[in-house]
């Protein structure tokens, strides 16, 4: 069951990845002693007392849109078992406040770097990252409140009805930033929202599931979904891999999508499965279902995977034009990017410019304002940027665009060059 610890336990995992980033992480040791606490703003010393450290801050929790789709798989489990009550899980996405604080001149720009890249490097958090991150936070404090009550169940079966769990940043406004910390009542400090979807709670009078079932005399295998391998380009097709996941009428649950998808091919350890060519860039969860003949009693005829996520990267073309000096060997520009699949009109974007270099080279990062409507071309107005090549980059709900490669395997497009 997923219980009232699974909150905590999020903020356990976010916590536990950053301090050992930390240790292995260059920049931020050179930072130096660095404290990461999980604490209200109002109770971070700034100041002269101000220290190098980062804190996490869950500032709002909401209901996930995707509340009723979730609930299949809980309801399919209480029918394999002869329970047909409808008490579907309390499907949560936690909103995070990250922000870096320092004493000396660009300790907390140096530390607000390091956690935005560490975090766009890690998008979903396993089942077996979630275990090793809430066992170390049970072992480096024993008297801390978390590492008390998780003394009191499993930590293995904390991290199994977690399962997986995808971050993401937020990108607020300048209006949407300053509501935020003046709500805190705290000074500002450089910080970055982030939204972890999706966590579930169970209610206390939900029946439980329990492991003296013999599954052998179930009249069905539920299927397990271990590694789900996206689409390299488009028109490829997408990889499961696990266990059990033929049945006698398989589909695919795609978060998002109503209908259920049928797989181009299946074997009882993989299957591959065409994408609607509609669906957006951005971060997905799906499940292998396996449909039955109806029998009396029962509305709903069908036993469901876990949940796997998976990532839907964007592939780009870009062009640059209407280049104009702005001064001080800074130019303004416009960048038109192609996208493929389309861009939603509410996705977030993000578009990231590197300068094609073996040295130190300029970065550029300009979020991107929303649209009135879908579409598959953006043209970007870019400003005070330095004459230069650059390789072009998109961020789309934390998906990022890849980088080609030559025959040599080195990196070459697409990149524009200014001026």
């Amino acid at each position: 069951m997923s219980n009232a610890l699974s909150i905590a336990a999020v903020t356990a995992v976010l916590k536990d990845l950053i301090e050992n980033g930390l240790v292995q992480d260059a920049i931020a040791t050179s930072v130096g002693d660095v404290v990461v606490t999980a604490l209200p703003p109002d109770r971070i010393t700034q100041g002269t007392d101000e220290r190098a450290q980062i804190n996490l801050f869950l500032y709002q929790v909401t209901q996930n849109r995707n509340a009723d789709w979730i609930s299949e798989e809980y309801r399919s489990k209480r029918r394999q078992l002869g329970d047909v009550r409808q008490h579907p899980p309390l499907a949560l996405d936690l909103h995070y406040l990250i922000t870096a604080y320092g004493a000396k001149d660009f300790q907390a720009e140096l530390l607000f770097g390091y956690v935005m890249q560490l975090l766009h490097d890690t998008p979903v958090f396993s089942r077996e990252l979630i275990e090793t991150a809430l066992k170390n936070a049970a072992k480096v404090n024993t008297s801390s409140v978390l590492s008390q009550a998780l003394t009191s169940v499993s930590i293995a079966d904390v991290a199994e009805n977690i399962g997986q769990i995808k971050i993401s940043p937020e990108f607020f406004n300048m209006e949407d930033t300053s509501k935020l910390w003046s709500s805190l009542q705290t000074p500002y400090r450089p910080s970055a929202p982030y939204q972890v979807s999706m966590v579930l709670i169970d209610s206390r009078n939900a029946p439980k599931l329990v492991d003296t079932v013999d599954t052998n005399k179930l009249p069905f295998l539920t299927p397990v979904i271990e590694q789900v391998t996206p689409p390299s380009s488009a028109g490829k097709a997408l990889m499961i891999c696990g266990k059990n996941l033929r049945g006698d009428l398989t589909r695919v649950r795609l978060q998002g999508i109503d209908k259920l998808i049928e797989p181009k091919a299946f074997q009882d350890k993989q299957l591959s499965v065409y994408l609607p060519p509609s669906l957006l860039a951005g971060i997905y969860g799906l499940q292998v279902v396996h449909l039955k003949m109806p029998t009396p009693g029962m509305s709903h005829h069908e036993t469901a995977s876990n949940i796997a996520a998976f990532v839907l990267h964007p592939t780009i073309n870009a062009t640059v034009a209407q280049i104009q000096a702005s001064g001080d060997n800074l130019y303004t520009t416009e960048i038109t990017v192609k996208f493929n699949p389309k861009i939603g009109k509410q996705q977030q974007l993000v578009l990231l410019l590197n300068e094609v270099s073996n040295n130190i080279s300029e970065e550029y990062y300009f979020a991107v304002v929303s649209r009135t409507d879908d579409t598959d071309i953006i043209t970007i107005p870019v400003k005070n940027i330095k004459a230069g090549t650059y390789f072009v980059r998109v961020q789309v709900d934390g998906a990022e665009s890849p980088l080609n490669k030559n025959s040599a395997g080195e990196y070459d497009s697409p990149q524009v060059t200014i001026p």
